[in-house]
């Protein structure tokens, strides 16, 4: 997967539009997303044209945060299987042939 997330990318001619022009565009894309974190990165190509790239944050920080928690609870699943699983070997080692299993109470029929 990439590691810079979603992007978007305009392309302004540098004989039509001024910078000034552009920062403002570069405004009103931020406003086209007010719920993103966006950032945003302008420069010009060696063909004469502006490239203005809008860089969103919030998939990337999804993602790792996903796969965190999954991480973690693979540990947990696996610890606790191990767990279990030591616990019956050491069950199973204490046994002795032909014992019952101790209800520490005597009840009569």
């Amino acid at each position: 997967m990439n590691n810079e997330g979603k992007c978007i990318e305009y392309y302004f001619d540098s004989k039509t539009f001024t910078k000034d022009q552009l920062v403002k565009s570069i405004e009103e894309a931020k406003l086209e997303f007010p719920n993103k974190k966006v950032e945003s990165n302008l420069f010009l190509n060696q063909w004469g044209v502006y490239i203005l790239k809008i860089n969103f944050k919030d998939k990337i920080e999804y993602v790792e945060n996903f796969k965190q928690k999954r991480k973690n609870r693979k540990v947990l699943l696996l610890t606790e299987k191990n767990r279990k699983v030591s616990e019956k070997r050491t069950s199973l080692l204490n046994r002795r042939y032909g014992q019952y299993k101790k209800t520490g109470e005597y009840r009569p029929i």
